[in-house]
């Protein structure tokens, strides 16, 4: 029984996951191409227009994997338990639908994560009979499938970027971006926030990180904030639904406080709804004067990477003249020459 695996959108967060799950029912894990130029076209034409470009990518990857049995498919709908109605974002939670819809040929079997409604074990017991297997195997199959992402989140929080905590996850495996090193130390310090399926994404992401540490910076990810830190943020925001976003907001709030970061890049895809307000909190809630700068880049299938490189490389001359006059600032001064 051979697999496919998308090379997008929860790919970058749970892939341990998937793949251990799938491989420990007996099946074979392929996953798509890297992503490409033509890959990402062929999606926009299959895809709807009025939708975000990290949906068009999928739909790309979906078509790119041919010779398989089924494609696994995950229906997010929530991923935590929470006091009020928590959820991800819409188009996660209606994603099988849109490729049923879109592409009826292809066969899918999906995997549904409904934290408030049903159990993990459920869904993975629906995801064996779907694929042929016995559903005796789906109970060792996640516990094993479990065990391997919280390895895999456990490297994330040590700054290595996703490919770089798979190729250590899976042994014999090479993380596609391992060789960017990150620079010991730097003049600068810039974060990043923004969904993984954005920012770590070869082509669509342009390279953001390779990019920022060859230009001096040392790079600070939104997976090294550890989850209680984050939840502990986000108590003073209770009022949002979006477990994802909710995330990026409780990441910018925490480096926004925190006096070793320089700067800070949001990264968001066009025509996302949910980033586009959670963009506007940052800027007028939760950022305050004496707060370091920060920039919004938004990413679609029409971005060059030379407008990123251009972008980011004005950033970090901002940034970089915004801590030389702090040190001014604060150099003594006998008052001789004071207005």
């Amino acid at each position: 029984m051979k697999v496919g695996v998308p090379r997008a959108l929860s790919y970058y967060r749970y892939f341990p996951l998937w793949k251990t799950l799938l491989e420990e029912m007996g099946a074979e894990v392929r996953l798509s191409s890297k992503t490409g130029k033509s890959l990402l076209e062929r999606g926009v034409r299959e895809c709807v227009d009025d939708i975000c470009v990290p949906v068009k990518l999928y739909f790309g990857h979906i078509l790119d994997l041919e010779d398989v049995d089924y494609v696994f498919v995950s229906r997010l709908v929530s991923v935590e338990k929470g006091n009020g109605d928590t959820y991800t974002c819409p188009k996660l939670i209606g994603l099988p639908d849109m490729i049923k819809s879109s592409l009826p040929d292809i066969p899918i079997a999906e995997f549904v994560v409904d934290i408030n409604s049903r159990s993990l074990l459920s869904s993975a017991k629906e995801l064996a009979e779907k694929i042929g297997v016995r559903k005796t195997k789906a109970r060792p199959a996640l516990e094993n499938a479990i065990h391997c992402q919280k390895r895999y989140e456990a490297m994330l929080l040590s700054g290595l970027t996703p490919e770089e905590a798979m190729g250590l996850v899976f042994e014999g495996d090479k993380g596609e971006d391992a060789e960017i090193e990150a620079p010991e130390s730097g003049d600068i310090k810039i974060a990043l926030v923004g969904h993984e399926y954005l920012i770590f994404d070869p082509y669509l992401g342009h390279n953001i990180t390779g990019k920022l540490r060859k230009l001096g910076a040392r790079v600070c990810l939104q997976s090294e904030i550890p989850e209680n830190l984050i939840r502990e943020e986000i108590e003073k925001y209770p009022k949002i639904s979006w477990s994802y976003e909710k995330e990026l907001l409780g990441a910018a709030s925490i480096f926004l406080n925190s006096p070793d970061v320089d700067g800070i890049i949001f990264v968001m895809g066009f025509a996302c709804g949910p980033d586009s307000i959670i963009s506007e909190i940052i800027t007028r809630e939760v950022r305050k004067p004496g707060h370091p700068p920060i920039i919004n880049i938004v990413l679609d299938e029409h971005t060059g990477e030379a407008g990123v490189l251009t972008r980011v490389e004005a950033f970090c001359d901002l940034v970089r003249m915004s801590k030389v006059k702090a040190r001014k600032d604060s150099s003594p001064t006998t008052g001789l020459f004071k207005q």
